[in-house]
């Protein structure tokens, strides 16, 4: 009796076990996508900063970032 518990406890944490590291892989995955699009929009709002022909207003919405981030990249925000 005491060796099928312990068996069941086994698969069990086993189970939970697969479970668990599929969804830290997943969450690590996102992040890691979430990171690297943003390093994107970054650069692509740099490069618009650059050409100077857009407000921080336009380049904030064709980047996709806040107009607070952009203002940063630009140098411009205040602490």
């Amino acid at each position: 009796m005491i060796k099928e518990i312990a068996q069941k406890y086994e698969n069990v944490q086993k189970g939970v076990g697969d479970i668990m590291s599929g969804a830290l892989i997943e969450t690590s995955a996102r992040r890691l996508k979430n990171e690297a699009e943003n390093e994107t929009k970054k650069r692509t709002a740099l490069r618009m900063i650059k050409m100077g022909k857009l407000t921080i207003e336009e380049i904030a919405e064709c980047s996709e970032l806040s107009v607070a981030e952009v203002e940063r990249l630009a140098g411009l925000q205040t602490v």
